[in-house]
Formats: C-alpha cells, sequence, structure tokens
C-alpha cells in the first residue's frame, strides 16, 4: 500500500512539473508569470552597456589640457619640462593645472614660480599625485617667442563724438568686434541713421553703450547739448535722464562717464546712476582716470551691477603709437587689455596696424562687455 502511495505521489510531482515547465508558458497567466519573475532577476549587461574604464594617464590628459608646445625630460631636473604658449601668466597654468588634476581625482604636493632661467619668459615647478598615488613632476616653461592660440583678449571702444562718411564706412569695414561709447544727446542731425547703417545686420558684433557727460570742474555751458548727471540733480532726475538715453540706444550694454572726474568721488551721485543702472541690467565703466574714485566701494552695494576702472588714450601724456604698442603688450603678458580709442582719422589709420600685431601674437579682439564678463 505505502509502495502504490510513494508511485501516485511521484505521478503528480511529475505531471506539476509537466505543466510548469511546457503548459504554463504558454498560457497568457503563464506569459504573464514569467515576465514579473525575469523582471526580478538582475540581466547580464553587455560590453557596450558597461562604464569605459579610463585608462588615460593623469600625465597625457594633462599635457593636452595645457597645450604643452614641446615636451622632454631632464634628468639634471629629474622632471619633465613642458614648453607652453606664450599668453597666459605662469600663475593662470598653475590654477588650470591644479583645477584639471583636482577633477581627475588627483591632489597637488608643490608649487613654486622661478625665476632668471635663461631664455624663458617664465617658469614654475609642480609635483602632485594621481587617484592612483603615482607622482608627477614637471616644471612648466612659457615660451618667449610662441604664442598659444587665442591666447589672450583685447577689447577693442570707439569714443564716438560724431560720424563722417568715412567713419561710417570704416566701422562697418571691421571684421572684429567692437564697442561704440556713444552720448545719446546733443548729436548732429542724422546721426542716429548713420549708426542704424553701422549697428543693422551686426548687432551682436556691434555694441552700444552709453557714454553719459558727468560732474565735472570741465562743463561749461556749451555741454549742456549733453545733458550731464550734476551733482544737484536729484535720483529722480537722473533716473529720467537714464531712461531717455535707453530710449534712443534701447541696445545699450552699459554706462561709461565721459569727463566725471568729480563725479566719481561723490556717493550720493553714484548712487542715483547705479541703481537704475541695476534696475536696467548694465553695466558700469569708470574712465575718469580719478585715483579717488569711489566707484568700486559704491558698487558693491549694488551686487548686480559689474563695475570697472579704465584709462582710456589720453594725448596729453601719450601719443597714440605708444598707448597702442602698452596695451597690446599687457594683453601678450596678462592674458586681457582694453583699448579706448577716440574715433577720429588717426585711430582710423592705425586699425589696420592693429589687427596685425593682434593677429600675430594670437590676441582675439572682443567687444567690452566679453571682456567685463571674463
Amino acid at each position: 500500500m505505502n509502495k502504490l502511495k510513494h508511485i501516485v505521489a511521484l505521478f503528480f510531482i511529475a505531471l506539476i512539473v509537466f505543466v510548469l515547465v511546457f503548459l504554463l508558458p504558454k498560457t497568457e497567466l503563464g506569459s504573464n508569470l514569467v515576465s514579473k519573475v525575469s523582471s526580478k532577476i538582475p540581466q547580464a549587461t553587455s560590453t557596450a552597456d558597461t562604464a569605459i574604464i579610463d585608462t588615460v594617464p593623469l600625465k597625457d590628459k594633462l599635457q593636452e589640457e595645457m597645450k604643452v608646445i614641446k615636451s622632454n625630460y631632464s634628468k639634471r631636473k629629474q622632471r619633465d619640462v613642458w614648453t607652453l604658449g606664450k599668453g597666459n601668466t605662469i600663475i593662470t597654468y598653475l590654477l588650470q593645472a591644479q583645477k584639471f588634476i583636482e577633477k581627475n581625482n588627483g591632489s597637488i604636493l608643490y608649487m613654486e614660480e622661478l625665476f632668471n632661467i635663461p631664455d624663458v619668459f617664465q617658469a614654475a615647478d609642480m609635483d602632485a599625485l594621481d587617484k592612483n598615488g603615482d607622482t608627477l613632476k614637471v616644471q612648466f616653461q612659457i615660451s618667449e617667442n610662441i604664442f598659444k592660440d587665442n591666447a589672450s583678449l583685447l577689447s577693442i571702444a570707439f569714443q564716438v563724438s560724431s560720424l563722417t562718411p568715412e567713419r561710417v564706412e570704416a566701422l562697418k569695414s571691421y571684421p572684429f568686434p567692437y564697442t561704440l561709447l556713444i552720448s545719446p544727446f546733443g548729436m548732429a542731425n542724422g546721426f542716429y541713421d548713420d549708426l542704424n547703417k553701422i549697428l543693422k545686420g551686426n548687432e551682436k558684433k556691434r555694441e552700444v553703450v552709453l557714454w553719459m557727460a558727468m560732474e565735472s570742474n570741465k562743463l561749461n555751458s556749451r555741454h549742456n547739448k549733453y545733458r550731464p548727471l550734476r551733482i544737484h540733480h536729484s535720483e529722480e532726475e537722473i533716473e529720467e535722464t537714464i531712461t531717455e538715453a535707453l530710449r534712443l540706444l534701447p541696445s545699450a550694454k552699459g554706462i561709461a562717464t565721459r569727463y566725471a572726474e568729480q563725479a566719481v568721488t561723490h556717493r550720493k551721485l553714484l548712487q542715483a546712476v547705479l541703481k537704475p543702472a541695476q534696475d536696467k541690467s548694465l553695466w558700469f565703466m569708470d574712465l575718469s582716470n580719478n585715483k579717488l574714485s569711489r566707484v568700486p566701494e559704491t558698487c558693491e552695494e549694488f551686487p548686480n551691477v559689474t563695475c570697472r576702472l579704465y584709462a582710456p588714450y589720453n594725448p596729453d601724456n601719450s601719443t597714440l603709437d605708444d598707448y597702442v604698442s602698452r596695451r597690446l603688450k599687457a594683453a601678450r603678458r596678462s592674458g586681457t587689455a582694453i583699448m579706448i580709442l577716440p574715433l577720429d582719422e588717426k585711430t582710423i589709420q592705425k586699425m589696420d596696424d592693429i589687427q596685425k600685431k593682434a593677429e600675430a601674437q594670437s590676441t582675439n579682439i572682443k567687444n567690452l562687455s566679453t571682456f567685463i564678463k571674463y
């Protein structure tokens, strides 16, 4: 009897296995069950779906990042020597290297700027560890003669007092971005028609800035046509003047001072100018060259306004050639420079030379807004 029970039990087990294996998967219920079970089982991933392990050494990646011109190993110095393009300072290069190494899970052990190395513009030593704990020892040397591509930025702005047919044609012909500082008031008849000829279709490359006359001991009755912003004006009057200026030049990106050596020392006047500048998303540039300017400290009260202080070309203390040469040299050495020139025949004659020299030293010409954000 017991033997018969075992046979029956084995028969039922076999029947259940047959149903589960052969019949149930073919039914809708079976398909749903298999699907649910399968979804909970970890699926094998193909090689294409797995993350690619980065096997490129940090040294090679850093060389690519730094755009190394030449690399060799010095047995005497016991380190790699990398030659870099001129255009950035050695400090800028060190900060670039540090940021890249830390981004790639490495760490800096040592940095030191070096001096008095023959035939080397600037140099520095750097020791670092990669994520595997391997040491990288490099000496950076900036080439004296080779510039990196687009190594530096130069911003060119023209102070526009009037537009002649020759000036209009010259401005239309320049292929590079530039900025026009324009007094919105007191301009001759037909001025805005000529300005539209220059800007039309090139608004992204040719920008406009409000060149606002402000409090100065140089002002007299002849300057009233410029509607200068004076100390005795109320906040409402100053805001109204700036609003009217924007109606005439709605595409203006910022405000630059004209005259203004007294205005920039007067906190309340500056506050009255910077408030509408902030409201209308304009930056502010102090061109007064007054060492007592209170623009930096006052600008801190308006966190959404970017303020800068720059010295435009002044024929009283420099020739045009000297000014241009110094500005190009500044771009070469520090990576950025600004050139603010009067729009006249001398400047127009000089522009071809400026373009060629900038290109020769890999200096990229931009407008003021790009420079201020840099």
